[in-house]
C-alpha cells in the first residue's frame, strides 16, 4: 500500500497557493473518495477550459406542438434536413411528473427543466387553478454549477416577449436556482448587449496584462506539479501528468482566449435602441425581429465564451399572441395562437395555421443552429460541442396532455451524444431520463435528476 504523504488538506483545497487550477485530488493526500468526487466535479469543468468547452442550450416554444404523422425527417420535419445528421427527433417521452397537483397543465409543464412538480401557491392558472413556483433546481442551473464556473455569466436566460401576456409568473419562467427560486428572463436585447458586450475589448492594455498574469500562474503550476510528482504514488503521478496536459492546453488557448475580441468572437451590432423602447418590445409585430436579435446575442455569447449555459424562451404558455408576419391561405395569421390550439383536430383552418406557426419556429431553430454550426472549432464546429434542446410545456393544446411529448436535440455535445436519429420511444419513459442523459453528456455524473420517483436512469438511446 503506498505511503500517504501528510500535507495540509486545506492548503491543497486552496490550490497550492492559489495556483493549482483545480488540481486533481489524490489518495496520497488522504482525501476521501467522497471529497475527490465532490471537488473533481468542479475541477473537471475547469480543466475543460483547455479544450473547446461543452455548452448547453434549451429552447422553449409555447402551447404544445403540431404533431405530424411522419416518422422520419420528411414532410413537416424537412425544415431540419440541412442539419439532420446533427439532430435527433425524440418522440414518446412523458412529462408525467408534471401531472402532479397543484396547478393546471400549462403551469405544471413550465417546470419541465426541473423534473419536479410545483409548490402550492396563489398564482392563478388559465382554468382558475392555483399554484406556486417549481419545487427544485432546473437543469440549466444544475449544469452551470460546473460548466459556468469559468465564464462571465453562469447562465444566460433570454426571453422573447415572454412576459407580455402574463407578467412574470410560473407560466413565464423556465429556470430555477432551487425550490421557489425562479430566474426571470432577460427580454430587452439592448440590456443584454450592455451586460455582456459593453466592456468587451475596451481595455486592450489591461487585457494583455491579465493574459500575462494568467500565463505566469500556469508556469508556477507547471513547476509545482513537477516537484510534487516525485513525492506521490504511481497512480497519482499519472493523474498529475493528465492534469499537466490540461494545464498546457489552457496555456495554448490563452493565445486566443474567450472573452477577447478576435477570431470568432465579435461584438454584435444591434443598431440604435428604439426611442419608445417599451412599446417596441411589446408590439407583437416585432416578435420575430426581437427573437432574431436575441439569437444573435446568444450565439456570440457562446463564441466569446461569456457563458456556456443558456435558455431561450419564445413567448410563454400564456401565449395569446397573433403572428401577423405569417400567412395562411393568403391572409395574415391574426388569431390568438392559444385559442387556435384549443380547437378540435377537425378544424382544418385552426390546425393549418398552427402548422405554419410551428414550421416557423423550426425555421428559427435552424437559424440558431446555423449560427452555431458556422463557427469552426477544431475539426468541427461550435454546434458539435454544444447540445441544443427544444420542447414545450404540453403535448397538444386541445388535450393539454403531458404524455407522448417530443424533444429535438441538436449537436453531439463534444461527441457525447448520438445524432441523426428519429426515435419513437415506447412504454412509459419519463422525460427526467432525458435530463439525466443531458447531465451525463455535459460530463456530470448523475443517475437521477428532479423527482427520483420519475427516473429510470439516463436515456441510453442518445448517449454514445
Amino acid at each position: 500500500m503506498p505511503r500517504k504523504i501528510i500535507l495540509p488538506r486545506r492548503a491543497i483545497l486552496r490550490g497550492l497557493g492559489g495556483a493549482a487550477l483545480a488540481m486533481p485530488l489524490m489518495s496520497s493526500f488522504g482525501c476521501t473518495p467522497e471529497e475527490q468526487r465532490r471537488l473533481e466535479k468542479v475541477g473537471s469543468a475547469q480543466q475543460r477550459a483547455g479544450e473547446f468547452p461543452k455548452r448547453f442550450l434549451f429552447v422553449y416554444t409555447p402551447n404544445g406542438n403540431y404533431t405530424p404523422p411522419t416518422a422520419d425527417f420528411s414532410g413537416y420535419w424537412s425544415t431540419l434536413l440541412p442539419l439532420a445528421d446533427k439532430i435527433n427527433i425524440i418522440k414518446g417521452l412523458d412529462l408525467s411528473v408534471h401531472d402532479i397537483a397543484p396547478g393546471e397543465p400549462h403551469q405544471q409543464g413550465m417546470a419541465l427543466l426541473t423534473g419536479r412538480s410545483l409548490n402550492p401557491g396563489q398564482q392563478v392558472g388559465g382554468d382558475g387553478s392555483l399554484a406556486g413556483w417549481a419545487s427544485g433546481i432546473s437543469l440549466d442551473q444544475e449544469i452551470a454549477k460546473t460548466a459556468g464556473v469559468m465564464t462571465k455569466r453562469a447562465t444566460l436566460n433570454l426571453g422573447v416577449q415572454s412576459t407580455n401576456y402574463g407578467g412574470t409568473e410560473v407560466r413565464t419562467v423556465l429556470s430555477y436556482l432551487g425550490s421557489d427560486l425562479p430566474v426571470p428572463n432577460e427580454t430587452n436585447p439592448w440590456a443584454v448587449f450592455d451586460a455582456l458586450f459593453a466592456d468587451l475589448g475596451s481595455d486592450p492594455v489591461g487585457a494583455e496584462k491579465l493574459l500575462q498574469r494568467r500565463k505566469s500562474v500556469l508556469d508556477l503550476v507547471d513547476r509545482k506539479y513537477d516537484a510534487l510528482s516525485k513525492k506521490v504514488s504511481a497512480e497519482d503521478r499519472q493523474k498529475i501528468e493528465q492534469h499537466l496536459t490540461a494545464v498546457r492546453e489552457v496555456e495554448s488557448r490563452l493565445d486566443n482566449p474567450g472573452g477577447v475580441i478576435g477570431g470568432s468572437c465579435q461584438i454584435p451590432e444591434l443598431g440604435e435602441q428604439p426611442g419608445a423602447l417599451e412599446a417596441y418590445l411589446g408590439d407583437p409585430s416585432n416578435f420575430a425581429d426581437i427573437g432574431r436579435t436575441q439569437m444573435d446575442l446568444l450565439a456570440m455569447a457562446f463564441a466569446c465564451d461569456l457563458t456556456r449555459v443558456a435558455t431561450l424562451q419564445w413567448s410563454a404558455s400564456t401565449n395569446n399572441r397573433p403572428y401577423p408576419w405569417l400567412s395562411y391561405m393568403g391572409a395574415p395569421i391574426l388569431d390568438d395562437e392559444h385559442g387556435l390550439g384549443h380547437q378540435p383536430d377537425s378544424s382544418t383552418d385552426a390546425w393549418g395555421k398552427l402548422a405554419v406557426i410551428r414550421e416557423w419556429y423550426l425555421q428559427q431553430l435552424m437559424y440558431l443552429l446555423g449560427k452555431l454550426d458556422a463557427i469552426p472549432e477544431g475539426d468541427g464546429t461550435m454546434l458539435d460541442n454544444t447540445v441544443v434542446v427544444l420542447s414545450s410545456e404540453i403535448t397538444r393544446g386541445n388535450t393539454h396532455s403531458h404524455l407522448d411529448q417530443y424533444f429535438i436535440t441538436a449537436g453531439s455535445c463534444g461527441g457525447a451524444l448520438k445524432t441523426g436519429q428519429f426515435l419513437q420511444l415506447t412504454g412509459e419513459r419519463p422525460h427526467n431520463d432525458l435530463l439525466v442523459a443531458l447531465l451525463n453528456a455535459m460530463g456530470i455524473e448523475a443517475t437521477t435528476f428532479g423527482d427520483p420517483a420519475y427516473c429510470n436512469g439516463p436515456l441510453s438511446e442518445i448517449l454514445v
